[in-house]
């Protein structure tokens, strides 16, 4: 039981939520200076960092379970290395890939079943191993899906939102949007809230309110 759950870093709150919000998520959580936006179809963390600091506007890999003590014994057992930690937050779970990149796994007692909708939310992890990486989702229970535009493999969580894997020279996390409609017509919908947006080559480019980019991806059958 897995559900996709990247989390923001951001002076810029606010702003992000509501951005968040136009595309069509829906704020769960609100305590000041952490925030959940959800889907239906993954959630996205909001995390208040100083503007201007190492933190800012950078994107930490994450996920939600139910119970992390079967979770990391699963883990464990199917070959990646997974720990019991507590973390800043409270007690979560560290998986770590073979070449250190590591992330956590939170425990929530609301681990709704996935809300197939019009958006996913869809964790990108760039990595020099696409093979290893492979591994460590199907270990954590994620299940690979059908060639798609938006990495090199997509796996899905079973309680919601997606995990693309990107080849890169380093690893590093970041987000992205699938949506499973007209970008146009989406694009459209943005720019009478005020938000800039272009098409791109079969994406929608969303800008952020920190001057860069969210790519929304048209969303492929699976």
């Amino acid at each position: 039981m897995l559900r996709v759950r990247p989390v923001l870093f951001t002076s810029r709150l606010d702003e992000y939520a509501a951005l968040l919000t136009a595309l069509g998520l829906a704020c769960t959580e609100n305590h000041g200076g952490w925030r959940v936006l959800d889907c239906g179809d993954g959630k996205v963390g909001l995390h208040w960092a100083e503007r201007d600091s190492p933190q800012d506007g950078t994107t930490a890999p994450g996920f939600e379970l139910r119970d992390r003590d079967i979770f990391v014994r699963r883990t464990l057992a199917d070959g990646t290395h997974a720990e019991l930690v507590d973390s800043d937050h409270g007690p979560a779970a560290r998986v770590t890939a073979p070449d250190g990149f590591s992330f956590l796994a939170d425990p929530v007692t609301d681990l709704a079943p996935r809300r197939p909708g019009a958006l996913a939310v869809v964790q990108l992890w760039h990595t020099p191993d696409v093979d290893a990486a492979r591994k460590v989702l199907a270990d954590i229970g994620a299940r690979p899906l059908p060639p798609r535009p938006v990495g090199s493999a997509v796996f899905r969580a079973k309680n919601g939102g997606l995990v693309a894997l990107l080849p890169a020279g380093a690893s590093g996390a970041g987000l992205a949007l699938e949506y499973d409609g007209g970008l146009a017509a989406l694009g459209a919908r943005l720019a009478a809230a005020g938000v800039p947006a272009a098409q791109g080559r079969g994406t929608l480019d969303v800008q952020t309110p920190c001057g860069g980019t969210l790519q929304v991806f048209a969303a492929a059958a699976g």
